[in-house]
């Protein structure tokens, strides 16, 4: 009779802790210049040194981020987004909070060396869970396919769409920007 209840345990454990992913993974390869990486709930484009995006080329010496990159990346903005965002500008009301909804946005990566070296890599996050309510208030769900292929640039959206910079030398986030209400 105990081993039965063994058996489950152990299976429930292994779903537990095999089922979630731990780290980043490539799941597609759109383009030459583009990777989609995802870690549980968390999806993003990683824009590639070779990719030929307007945004891209104000960089002069860019890189690509490795999935370890992106996993510090991820860490350095989870231990100090709710700190850069204490002023909630363009959140409430309608719009999501950003450091309470983090694992709701899809991102794009695009690594650049800055003039002091560091490595950074700017980070654009796009709203991706949308509810009933949204449809009701009228947010607009895109459908395409594009922001993997290229830099997305939205005006207005509210905290729907923003984005920041995060330095993986130091450790911080800078140009923390959340679109506005028009």
């Amino acid at each position: 009779m105990r081993r039965p209840r063994i058996n489950i345990v152990l299976l429930v454990l292994t779903i537990t802790l095999f089922g979630c992913s731990s780290t980043f993974r490539v799941i597609e390869k759109p383009t030459d210049y583009s990777t989609i990486v995802a870690k549980g709930k968390t999806k993003g484009a990683v824009f590639l040194e070779n990719a030929s995006c307007l945004y891209c080329e104000q960089f002069d010496t860019k890189f690509s981020p490795t999935l370890e990159d992106i996993s510090l990346a991820e860490n350095i903005l989870k231990s100090n987004i709710k700190t850069t965002n204490a002023d909630r500008l363009n959140q409430g009301q309608g719009c999501p909070v950003i450091h309470k909804n983090l694992n709701k946005y899809r991102r794009q990566y695009v690594g650049y060396i800055d003039t002091n070296g560091d490595k950074v890599i700017h980070v654009n996050f796009d709203w991706n869970r949308y509810s009933i309510f949204d449809d009701i208030r009228g947010v607009y769900k895109s459908e395409s396919e594009s922001w993997k292929k290229k830099w997305s640039v939205i005006f207005d959206g509210c905290s729907y769409y923003w984005e920041v910079k995060i330095n993986l030398d130091n450790e911080k986030l800078f140009d923390f920007s959340v679109n506005g209400l028009g």
